[in-house]
């Protein structure tokens, strides 16, 4: 039991910086008691305030002149339960879910959000990244993972040199039968097929080029990995 001096107290402080402990993993805040109204000079300062956090999540909370933390303390002992920051822009959450958003001052429209209807969204800050990294043999698995999804730069790349080969080769049918066309005069019928055989090859070769085109368009401009 504690006697009346030494029992825990539970108050709000203002929290003037945070950063991340170079030793522990643990943040700190440096805070500001309640003083009287105009003397800032004669209120309580508190230096080093490990901030509580679940384990597994540790964060860095940006400070501003609305940022508080409720801390409690035992005389010269405190430590910061949670930060709050009146100031900053509300977040439409919707009654059921669960949201993780940034705390700094640029980040605080990243967020990752499990819907109240069991939808998940990952949002990043506009123009930046979402990325996924599994390291070493490890693989970034997709719906049931059962399938390989194509590494789209060299698919495309492999796939161009292809069509190209298939348009040398027909351009090679096209020579060889003109010429025996021209070599057997005396059957028209082979140089009417060559001319045909030629026209063909122009109307393939000028698909196969569309197609090589379009893989510009095949490839996400969203959507990149391994």
């Amino acid at each position: 039991m504690y006697d009346d001096e030494d029992a825990p107290v539970i108050e709000f402080v203002n929290v003037t910086t945070a950063s991340a402990s170079s030793t522990h993993r643990v943040a700190t805040l440096q805070a500001v008691g309640v003083g009287a109204v105009g003397d800032d000079a004669g209120a309580e300062r508190f230096d080093g305030v490990e901030l509580a956090q679940p384990s597994g999540l540790f964060a860095v909370p940006t400070t501003t002149a609305n940022t508080e933390a409720v801390i409690i303390r035992r005389g010269d002992e405190a430590v910061a339960l949670v930060v709050i920051d009146k100031g900053a822009p509300p977040q439409n959450v919707e009654a059921g879910e669960t949201r993780l958003h940034g705390v700094g001052g640029g980040n605080a429209a990243a967020v990752v959000r499990i819907r109240a209807d069991g939808s998940i969204e990952v949002t990043s800050k506009t123009g930046l990244n979402v990325t996924l990294t599994a390291p070493a043999a490890g693989v970034v698995s997709m719906q049931d993972g059962s399938q390989a999804f194509i590494r789209g730069n060299n698919f495309s790349s492999a796939l161009n040199t292809a069509v190209d080969a298939i348009k040398v080769l027909n351009t090679a049918v096209g020579v060889f039968a003109t010429a025996v066309g021209a070599g057997t005069p005396l059957f028209p019928a082979v140089a009417a097929a060559a001319v045909v055989l030629n026209t063909a090859i122009g109307v393939c070769n000028a698909a196969l080029d569309v197609f090589k085109a379009s893989s510009s368009v095949w490839l996400s401009t969203k959507v990149k990995g391994q």
